[in-house]
């Protein structure tokens, strides 16, 4: 009986792990950074100026990495990148709620995150902005999605922003 128990136990487990499937490391193209994003994802262009793009289009979970080198840049500190880089996401944007700063430590870093609820291009968008002081760079992990999937992709977006790593 014990033993019927545990078969049937094993039964229900081994599918919903198969279903599972691991994380994948994408690698940014200047070689300076790394990010951990579902198998599911893939590299996509969404914006040619980000070392990482990467996106899900079925569940509409999208994510890009821009970095700056730190000593290039005068007088910049966290506050200062992600006020600019906020800004410069906002300015583009129709009707934003802006929710944070929220302070974090991603790789070890100090970092600030902030939610967005706002409309481009005729679509209402949710983003997850989140700014890292790095060892030598400033990165911003930009995330988005439609509000319709935020429930159901939410805990990708954050896990995958939060696996940001900088490469020596």
């Amino acid at each position: 009986m014990k033993m019927t128990a545990c078969l049937l136990a094993l039964c229900a487990v081994i599918p919903a792990a198969m279903a599972q499937a691991p994380d994948k490391v994408v690698v940014a193209s200047d070689k300076r950074s790394q990010i951990t994003v579902p198998a599911s994802w893939d590299t996509l262009q969404l914006n040619e100026a980000a070392e990482i793009q990467v996106g899900n289009e079925t569940d509409e979970a999208y994510l890009i990495v821009l970095t700056e080198i730190k000593e290039d840049l005068a007088g910049w500190n966290l506050e200062k990148h992600s006020r600019v880089t906020l800004g410069k996401l906002l300015s583009s944007l129709s009707f934003p709620a802006v929710t944070g700063p929220k302070p974090m430590t991603i790789d070890g870093h100090p970092a600030v995150q902030y939610e967005i609820r706002a409309a481009s291009g005729g679509r209402n968008i949710f983003y997850l902005h989140t700014t890292i002081d790095g060892g030598a760079l400033f990165s911003q992990v930009l995330a988005w999605t439609l509000p319709s999937h935020l429930d159901a992709v939410r805990p990708q977006l954050v896990k995958a922003v939060g696996t940001y790593h900088e490469v020596k």
